[in-house]
């Protein structure tokens, strides 16, 4: 799938000034995933996550992955 420069433009902007929640995507970080539903949301195309991650990587971005648990989970008081 073949984006435009201004659909590329106007990922980038969402990724680095919103989160996903913004457009109705569960969860507040940016996953390869979310971004992709953010694609198909927004401009009615469906992109790969390989391809999506290649677009990005070429662009100096990356997507977050979120944590397996909680940074401040205490283990103890589990």
């Amino acid at each position: 799938m073949i984006l435009t420069a201004e659909e590329q433009e106007n990922i980038r902007k969402a990724v680095e000034e919103k989160i996903p929640e913004d457009f109705g995507i569960t969860g507040k970080l940016w996953t390869l995933g979310r971004t992709r539903q953010y694609v198909q949301k927004q401009f009615h195309k469906a992109i790969n996550e390989r391809t999506l991650s290649d677009y990005m990587k070429r662009r100096g971005m990356s997507c977050q992955r979120p944590a397996k648990r909680a940074r401040k989970q205490n283990p103890t008081g589990i």
